[in-house]
């Protein structure tokens, strides 16, 4: 327990992990040890019977290993036989070994401080790893909330300069809000490694499912792919509930992913088919809407296209698949079944 709180320490962390980082320091802190070490057992010579010729040595290399680390800890403990064996073995100054006994006892003393060293340096060296991983995730932690500020201040600054009154850019703001919550809802449940664009598109088009058919979808997106995506689905399915195909029950919309090619050069294509609807028009001026649909896609993507045919609205953008895919140890699947898991 004691041992526990000392660790809590960062300050002495910190220290330890840049002492192990200066080779020659953690060294020579470990020379040190054993040089005092020798020094108390010489003042003791009187007072330590000569059955425990490596008392003192044995808390000088544990802490040599605690302090300086694994190798450090091994050349205390080969300084420590050495010496040990030298001055307080009989006969003393000298490394004859004229007994059994005498020779058990420095072997048993080599072999258990070697272990005390694998396991002490070994555990340091864990709660050292453990606590850079923290950091770490702190940091990216810090990074990803200011970059969700950043978005969040773009779509409240942008939502309320388009001319709306109040009350529109309020639903507006609050569903394209509400769209990248769920999105990051689901990117935190998967630590961050992705989100399954399936079920990014099938959480925005839930109320319209007999409407809406999506095909080739199932590919995990990064997070920055998933972000933007959640916004891109949430301003199409707007302007299609609006203006388009979900603004009457005739209107049907088609969804449909695709991959071309494999590894670093592969090409996704992902297109929105609207059809079914009423007439469609290019909007007479471009908003934030806009900007999503073809600014945001383009942070990403090197094609983006939008089509106002009289069949109905087309939006289709092409990325390469190395820039938008999440990390290959998550499949789409397993990342979709522990959203669902968690969900439960």
């Amino acid at each position: 327990m004691l041992l526990g709180k000392v660790f809590e320490n960062y300050d002495l962390l910190a220290w330890l992990r840049r002492l192990r980082q200066r080779r020659l320091e953690a060294y020579g802190v470990a020379l040190l040890v054993v040089a005092l070490a020798t020094l108390l057992r010489m003042l003791l010579w009187g007072v330590v019977s000569e059955a425990g010729p490596f008392t003192i040595y044995s808390l000088a290399i544990i802490i040599a290993a605690l302090v300086c680390g694994f190798w450090p800890g091994m050349m205390a403990t080969v300084l420590s036989v050495l010496i040990g064996s030298y001055f307080f073995v009989p006969p003393t100054f000298s490394f004859a070994l004229f007994s059994t006994k005498e020779a058990w006892t420095v072997a048993m003393f080599a072999v258990v401080a070697s272990i005390n060293v694998a396991l002490v340096s070994g555990l340091v060296a864990v709660l050292l790893r453990h606590e850079d991983r923290q950091l770490l995730l702190f940091r990216e932690l810090q990074h990803r909330s200011q970059n969700l500020f950043a978005v969040i201040e773009a779509i409240a600054s942008r939502t309320l300069i388009e001319g709306q009154t109040i009350a529109n850019a309020k639903e507006v703001f609050a569903g394209r809000l509400n769209a990248l919550a769920r999105t990051h809802s689901m990117l935190a449940n998967n630590a961050f490694l992705g989100a399954p664009l399936k079920e990014i598109v099938a959480q925005e088009l839930t109320s319209f499912s007999d409407q809406v058919t999506v095909t080739g979808c199932d590919i995990a997106v990064n997070t920055r792919a998933a972000e933007s995506f959640a916004l891109i689905i949430h301003e199409l399915a707007t302007n299609a509930v609006k203006y388009g195909a979900l603004s009457t029950r005739q209107g049907r919309v088609a969804i449909q992913c695709s991959i071309d090619g494999a590894d670093g050069s592969g090409q996704f294509r992902f297109e929105w088919r609207e059809s079914g609807g009423p007439p469609v028009s290019p909007p007479a001026r471009k908003g934030f809407g806009s900007t999503i649909l073809f600014e945001v896609a383009k942070q990403f993507s090197q094609d983006v296209q939008a089509k106002f045919s009289p069949e109905g609205f087309t939006y289709q953008l092409r990325s390469l698949l190395a820039g938008i895919e999440a990390p290959r140890a998550e499949s789409p699947a397993s990342l979709a079944a522990a959203t669902q898991e968690r969900a439960v």
